[in-house]
């Protein structure tokens, strides 16, 4: 990693192209992205337009069935996401004293 360092700090043309590549890729995931979110969102909206023309009065309740339905799947996704970065950090953790371990007994 320090001779990667070294080779870019030594010719900043390569650095240069090297960010460019990655605003432009970075670029065009964001843009990718975005299209996505507009798209899920006009077909959402086209729904709830359809369910209610359908059946006008039964629209609120089910609005507020569909919406608690979201919220308790989005906390559980929420809680699992956690655990998951819990989970993540307890094994770089393991990993980093393994890593010390080694370089303790090489060193030695």
């Amino acid at each position: 990693m320090d001779n990667f360092i070294n080779y870019l700090s030594a010719h900043p043309l390569v650095l240069i192209i090297l960010a460019a590549v990655a605003l432009l890729f970075a670029y065009f995931i964001f843009k990718g992205l975005l299209k996505l979110m507009l798209i899920t969102g006009l077909v959402l909206i086209a729904l709830c337009g359809y369910y209610y023309y359908k059946a006008p009065d039964e629209f609120p309740g089910n609005v507020r069935e569909v919406v608690s339905q979201v919220g308790d799947h989005g906390k559980g996704m929420i809680d699992a996401g956690k655990n998951m970065i819990e989970k993540g950090k307890d094994l770089a953790d393991k990993v980093g004293e393994s890593v010390k371990q080694k370089k303790d007994a090489t060193a030695d």
